[in-house]
């Protein structure tokens, strides 16, 4: 199922960000609907990896921040809301924080979204350690239309050094393989790995590439039980942990040939935590810079409201080293190939 480079004959060699068509974002803003909403229903994960901020512990007690499930009512609001937006959501993307399968009632949210019709797609973006028949065909019968799974490494050695998680790889393995055969064409599923995983050592952190021969291995295992897979490099996208030295090369291979002053986030799409709280970006993982809270404002208000206003304000006047988190973060570098920096007078009339 491999060809001489080493891409499969049936899985697309595909980098996620061109899942769908993009068009040009400063000539689409201001946006009346987000181009996607993200829905973290579980922050808690079972994997620690070295390059998340999972793996700061310290950072994480520090923030304060209470870790956990959303409730089934909470995410049914925030679905609810989205029907007061004059376009459909592109995509509603379960999971980001934490590990989404660890929600008892994952399958439940996915029907529950797809039933509301208020996007073209719900996805699910997660670890596949907790893939199994059972939840599997639950997914698949939810009417799931895209599952994102990040493969840590390619035996269960890796696995331990850098999600510190004891895996059955043969047994992830075929959990995917069973997903892949109960689903239709109408649920794409696409897997990556990373390029390097950053493994805590003394002294510093030594990088561990994967081969020529590693990722062939990975092309020929997953080729065959997915849509579209890629290789994705690590990249410091999580601010204020000890994973955030900038690289010259980003998540899907594009140079960084110079330092973004907007970051384009705010601009395109919500994040819903947890415990309800909307944060303007989903890498805000110590939640410093909310926007409003789905208790106290639907989504099309906290969208169309003063956090997110000034946040996207505060953008454009050039003021992201002086907002929290927002100062030291990389992502808008590493993580996006947006680039409003040139279009920010323009932008400040519209926005103002």
């Amino acid at each position: 199922m491999v060809t001489s480079s080493g891409s499969s004959k049936k899985s697309k060699i595909k980098p996620r960000i061109y899942h769908q068509k993009k068009v040009a974002l400063q000539d689409a803003l201001p946006l009346d609907t987000p181009f996607s909403v993200h829905i973290d229903v579980c922050s808690l994960c079972n994997f620690k990896c070295t390059f998340c901020f999972q793996h700061d512990k310290a950072g994480m007690k520090e923030s304060g921040v209470k870790w956990g499930m959303m409730e089934v009512d909470t995410f049914k609001k925030c679905v609810d809301d989205l029907k007061r937006f004059p376009k459909k959501i592109k995509k509603i993307k379960i999971g980001n924080h934490g590990e989404p399968t660890m929600h008892p009632n994952l399958p439940e949210l996915v029907k529950y979204a797809r039933d509301s019709e208020v996007a073209d797609i719900v996805e699910i973006f997660t670890n596949g350690s907790r893939l199994e028949p059972k939840l599997n065909q639950k997914l698949v019968d939810a009417g799931l239309q895209r599952m994102n799974i990040s493969v840590e490494g390619l035996t269960a050695e890796s696995y331990k050094k850098v999600a510190d998680y004891k895996i059955d790889y043969e047994k992830f393995i075929e959990n995917i393989r069973d997903l892949y055969n109960r689903k239709d064409d109408s649920f794409s599923l696409y897997i990556k790995v990373v390029d390097h995983a950053v493994v805590k050592s003394e002294p510093g952190r030594p990088t561990i590439d994967l081969s020529e021969e590693e990722k062939k291995y990975f092309y020929k295992t997953f080729g065959e039980i997915s849509d579209e897979m890629s290789v994705e490099n690590i990249v410091p996208q999580w601010a204020e942990t000890d994973q955030n030295e900038l690289t010259d090369v980003g998540m899907y291979g594009q140079e960084i040939k110079s330092l973004k002053k907007v970051c384009p986030f705010p601009f395109m799409y919500l994040h819903i935590n947890s415990d309800g709280t909307v944060a303007g970006c989903t890498l805000d993982w110590a939640r410093k810079v909310l926007v409003g809270d789905r208790a106290q404002n639907d989504l099309y208000e906290i969208w169309n409201g003063p956090g997110m206003k000034e946040l996207r304000l505060g953008m454009l006047r050039g003021e992201r080293n002086k907002i929290p988190m927002c100062d030291t973060c990389n992502a808008p570098n590493v993580c996006v190939i947006d680039n409003l920096d040139p279009y920010m007078g323009d932008l400040i009339e519209k926005f103002s």
